[in-house]
């Protein structure tokens, strides 16, 4: 490990997080874990331990049962013409209509998060070239673009190197198995 290696660590301890290294194996299990026991996280990732997590996690089933579609190329050219920022590679979204019937899918998402972070935080995320970000169980409140009303739906995505897992609830997950076994 080389000393900027270790700056780089220094810093984001004395901001108050840890930095946790281990095999890829250790990682994965412990997201897994962390994703099954309700508690919220976000994960930091090499690209390779991100795509054990969702190989994990985002099964076509799953995909399927929580409305997973592919985001269309004009959605994500959408994004970046008026929002000013660049999720390139594969994403996918549900999409959920707020009772005023204005849509709220991966634009509606990405525009939440600028509000939220602000634009170079956002970009700085879809930036990242070595590392994928996994947040675990998100308490995040969908919020329509169009009328401000908060959603009760739920929202899920996950984009080339970043995505959410969330833990569904035990009732949840046992109808969800039971169509699916």
């Amino acid at each position: 490990m080389d000393k900027s290696s270790l700056a780089g660590v220094d810093s984001v301890v004395g901001g108050g997080r840890a930095v946790m290294t281990a095999e890829d194996s250790v990682v994965v299990d412990v997201v897994k874990a962390t994703v099954k026991s309700g508690r919220t996280a976000t994960f930091y990732l090499t690209p390779s331990q991100f795509s054990a997590v969702n190989a994990w996690y985002w099964t076509p089933q799953r995909m399927k049962h929580l409305g997973l579609e592919p985001v269309s190329d004009e959605e994500m050219a959408r994004i970046k013409t008026a929002l000013g920022t660049e999720a390139s590679g594969s994403a996918y979204s549900n999409r959920i209509e707020c009772p005023n019937g204005h849509p709220y899918g991966a634009f509606e998402f990405v525009k939440q998060g600028i509000e939220e972070h602000g634009l170079d935080a956002t970009r700085a995320v879809f930036d990242l070239k070595d590392t994928a970000v996994i947040r675990a169980n998100p308490h995040q409140q969908v919020v329509c673009a169009t009328c401000r009303r908060q959603l009760a739906s739920p929202h899920y995505y996950v984009y080339w190197r970043y995505g959410c897992c969330v833990d569904l609830d035990d009732t949840s997950t046992a109808a969800f198995a039971a169509r699916h076994s």
